[in-house]
Formats: C-alpha cells, sequence, structure tokens
C-alpha cells in the first residue's frame, strides 16, 4: 500500500485540496485524477454509484497521485469495508453524530483488534506492494473522515473529537444548514457560528479540520482559518460553470434582430 498523501500533508501541518465526484463514467474519474489535486473523493451517498461503478471509477484514478477517497452513504461497516477493499485509501464518512457513532465509524476502517472491519480486501490488496503489504500498512494509511452535519453532533463535538483513531472532521454546510431549519439559507449566520464552533473544539483538540466549499470564496475563508482539508467543488459544478460561460458567450455573440423598417 502507497504512502497515503492526505495523511502526509496533514500530518506535516498542510492543507490538503481535492474535489467530489459523482459522474460514473470512468473517463471524468481519469480527467479529474489528472489534474493532480492532493484528493478526490468518489460520493456514493448522493450519486448514483454502485459497487461496480465505483471499482471501475477507482481503476480509472489508479494512476493518479491524487488520494482516492470513498464518501459512503452512511455508517455503515459493511459500506466503509466495500469501499475499502475496492481500493478505496480513505472514507469520508456521514451520519456520525455523537462519541459512540464516531468510535463504530472508524472501528469499521480497522482490522481487528484495533476495530471490526471485515477481511476480504479483494483489489485493494492486489496494488502497490502486494498482500502482505496492505495488511501491514492498512490501519496506518487508510484516512478516517467523520462528518459533522447537524446540531446534535455540533453539540457532541468534544466527545466526537475525542474518539482514538479519527483522522480528521469534516463539515457538510449544506446538510447542516437544513439540518438547522435553514433550507432556503444555507449560509444563515447560525450555520456559520456552528462551523466556526466546530473548528474551534478542533484546534483545541489538534484534530484538523475539514469542509466542503463549493464557492471560492468559502475556500479561501476556511482556509484561512486553519481548514486542513478543502473539498473544492463537484463534476457537475464545474459542467454547470462551464455551460453557464458557453451560454453566457453564445447570448453576447449572437446578432441582434435588425428592427423591421416601417413605411
Amino acid at each position: 500500500m502507497r504512502d497515503n498523501r492526505v495523511k502526509s500533508l496533514i500530518r506535516t501541518g498542510g492543507t490538503a485540496f481535492g474535489v467530489a465526484l459523482t459522474v460514473t463514467d470512468p473517463l471524468v474519474a481519469e480527467m479529474i485524477g489528472g489534474a493532480g489535486l492532493d484528493f478526490v473523493m468518489i460520493d456514493t451517498e448522493h450519486a448514483p454509484v454502485n459497487s461496480e461503478t465505483l471499482q471501475n471509477q477507482l481503476i480509472a484514478l489508479r494512476s493518479a497521485s491524487s488520494t482516492s477517497l470513498v464518501r459512503v452513504p452512511h455508517c455503515d461497516p459493511v459500506a466503509i469495508g466495500l469501499a475499502l477493499d475496492l481500493g478505496a485509501e480513505g472514507v469520508v464518512i456521514p451520519g456520525v453524530v455523537d462519541g459512540v457513532s464516531c468510535a463504530a465509524a472508524v472501528a469499521a476502517t480497522r482490522y481487528p483488534p484495533a476495530g471490526v472491519r471485515g477481511f476480504g480486501p479483494r483489489r485493494a490488496a492486489r496494488l502497490e506492494g502486494g498482500r502482505s503489504s496492505y495488511l501491514i500498512r492498512a490501519d496506518e494509511e487508510i484516512l478516517t473522515v467523520v462528518m459533522v452535519e447537524s446540531p446534535v453532533a455540533v453539540r457532541n463535538i468534544n466527545k466526537i473529537l475525542a474518539t482514538p483513531g479519527l483522522d480528521l472532521i469534516m463539515v457538510g454546510p449544506a446538510d447542516l444548514a437544513v439540518s438547522m431549519g435553514h433550507l432556503t439559507q444555507l449560509k444563515h449566520p447560525d450555520v456559520d457560528a456552528a462551523i466556526e464552533t466546530v473548528a474551534a473544539a478542533c484546534a483545541r483538540h489538534k484534530v484538523p479540520f475539514g469542509i466542503f466549499a463549493a464557492a471560492e470564496a468559502d475556500a479561501r475563508r476556511w482556509t484561512e482559518l486553519g481548514a486542513a482539508f478543502v473539498v473544492i467543488g463537484a463534476d457537475l459544478q464545474f459542467l454547470d460553470q462551464g455551460l453557464g460561460r458557453v451560454t453566457t458567450l453564445a447570448a453576447d455573440l449572437r446578432p441582434v434582430p435588425a428592427s423591421p423598417v416601417s413605411d
């Protein structure tokens, strides 16, 4: 198993930047992997990804230097184990609300006696170094990220951060806003305050803080406030942005119809 690029960065006080991948076409994964970012996060929570398409995406990312992460659908040891067995170098786990669920999430990423991960590194053990290297290094090199997306998780943040083996926290601002009752105001001041509470707690506990930052201004702001792990948008977002520029250009270039000549 190769060194985990994200783990190496955050261990030395650096910041890891990456994007989310939701389109299942392996060509898209290969293109994004070739961009040279620190990580690519395949999203199986909100995208139509099954185990076969996930494996194909991970194969497409094989030659990339970016760390291959998978956001699993929920805090489930079977889903976590499958993502790792298919070759993910880390998992991003939603649905964590307290110390108990965080401990369960961490345990699912590690083999006994440190955890409860089932044995079956189907593809993962065939990568760099082979099976023996994978089994020796997996517990240490796999990145375990849990998401904070609810007021309950914010209230329990200190217990979550006290979990042994947790690598970092990632805030999901949109889900946090919705769970706080701000469905149409995702940037409500109360949401920002809750994120700042999480960031401050991470600093106290010396656990890296991460966030999904869809807008450039958000990415800059949270990086300046100490974020060590930043997801800067997703593939469909980039497609929307590109289409927006094209439609604007087309409107600018379209000839203005001549005014009818009146008698």
